[in-house]
C-alpha cells in the first residue's frame, strides 16, 4: 500500500496549509484526510501519498526536525498496514504498556530507587549495555520479599489508549505478545488483563519468598526481541507487512526497525532519532491512527 505521513497534535487551518507548501517543495502529493472530530483533544490528519518518498531516511530526518519545533507528531510510514488484514503486533512492557519502569519500582521497594533508576534511565538511552545493566540491577535486588510484588503491579498505571487499541486488534484477529526485557511476574497479568496472546520477558529467580537477585533463562534483551518477533511472524504465517513492534528504548530500536511499522512511544531522544516511526502526543491509541481508522471508527469498536 501506499506511503503516508501522519500528523497528530495542534492543526490549524495555517499549520495544514504550511506543511501542504512543505510536501509540494518535496515533489510528494497526497490528500489530507482527517481521521478525528470535535469530541478528540488532539487531531490527527493522514496523508496517504502517490508514491513512497524518494529519500525516506531524509524525509524522516527533517519530519524529526519538524515534530520537535512544532510539537506535532509528524510519522512517516513508507507503506501502510491494513487493519482488517491479520498481523502479528509485538510490544515492549516498561514505558510502554505500563507507565513505569518495573525493576525501578522494586528498587523503590529494597530502599535502593535512585540508584537502580539511574541505570536504568542510562540503559533505556543506549548508554550503557541492557544486559550488563539489568544483571547489575537486579543483583540488588537480592532478599527483597516477593510478596511486595503484587502491590507493586497494581500501584502501576498502564498506558493510555491500551484497552482500546487491544480491543481493536483483537476484534481483527491480530496477534498480540508482549517482548519485554521486564518480569514474567507482571508481564503476565498485563496479557491477562488485555487479552493478549503470548509473553516473552525475564523470570525472577524466588527462593524460600525472598529475590536471589538471579533470573532464569536467557534474557530478553534487543537481539532476543528482534529474533522473538520474526519467530512469531513466521509462525502465525502472516505476510511481513502487516507486523508492528511498539517500544520506547534502546532496546526496543533493532525490533522497531525490523517491523513493517515500528512506532517508538513516548521515546528517548536517541530511540526517537533511529526508530522509524516516533510518537509523542498519544497513547497506544495512536497506533490506530496509523492503520488509517477513524475516532469515529474506533469509538463504534469500543461499544
Amino acid at each position: 500500500m501506499s506511503a503516508s505521513i501522519t500528523l497528530m497534535g495542534s492543526l490549524s487551518p495555517e499549520y495544514l496549509d504550511q506543511f501542504s507548501v512543505w510536501l509540494d517543495k518535496r515533489g510528494l502529493k497526497g490528500a489530507p484526510r482527517r481521521l478525528t472530530d470535535n469530541q478528540d483533544l488532539v487531531s490527527v490528519v493522514q496523508v496517504v501519498l502517490e508514491s513512497e518518498a524518494v529519500n525516506s531516511a531524509s524525509i524522516r530526518t527533517e519530519l524529526l526536525a519538524l515534530s520537535d519545533s512544532t510539537g506535532v507528531d509528524h510519522i512517516y510510514q513508507s507503506t501502510m498496514l491494513d487493519i482488517h488484514t491479520v498481523g502479528v503486533a509485538v510490544f515492549d512492557m516498561d514505558s510502554t504498556l505500563i507507565k513505569a519502569e518495573v525493576m525501578d519500582e522494586l528498587a523503590v521497594e529494597a530502599g535502593i530507587g535512585e540508584q537502580i533508576s539511574a541505570v536504568t534511565a542510562s540503559a533505556m538511552r543506549g548508554e550503557i549495555d541492557f544486559v550488563e545493566s539489568f544483571v547489575q540491577r537486579l543483583a540488588l535486588l537480592k532478599g527483597l520479599s516477593s510478596e511486595v510484588m503484587d502491590g507493586v503491579y497494581h500501584r502501576i498505571q498502564h498506558m493510555d489508549g491500551i484497552a482500546t487499541l487491544m480491543s481493536a486488534l483483537h476484534h481483527y484477529g491480530w496477534h498480540t505478545a508482549i517482548l519485554s526485557g521486564g518480569f514474567t511476574y507482571f508481564a503476565d497479568r498485563v496479557q491477562v488483563e488485555y487479552g493478549m496472546t503470548e509473553v516473552h520477558a525475564n523470570v525472577l529467580e524466588i527462593q524460600d519468598g525472598e529475590l536471589t537477585g538471579k533470573h532464569l533463562g536467557a534474557i530478553v534483551d534487543g537481539e532476543r526481541k528482534k529474533l522473538l518477533l520474526t519467530n512469531i511472524v513466521e509462525e502465525q504465517g502472516v505476510d511481513w507487512k502487516q507486523s508492528i513492534a511498539c517500544g520506547d528504548g534502546a532496546n526496543d530500536l533493532l525490533m522497531l526497525n525490523h517491523a513493517a511499522l515500528g512506532v517508538a512511544l513516548h521515546a528517548k531522544p536517541l530511540v526517537r532519532e533511529q526508530a522509524p516511526c516516533p510518537m509523542n502526543n498519544l497513547g497506544l491509541e495512536g497506533i490506530l491512527y496509523l492503520l488509517g481508522m477513524t475516532s469515529a471508527q474506533i469509538r463504534a469498536l469500543s461499544v
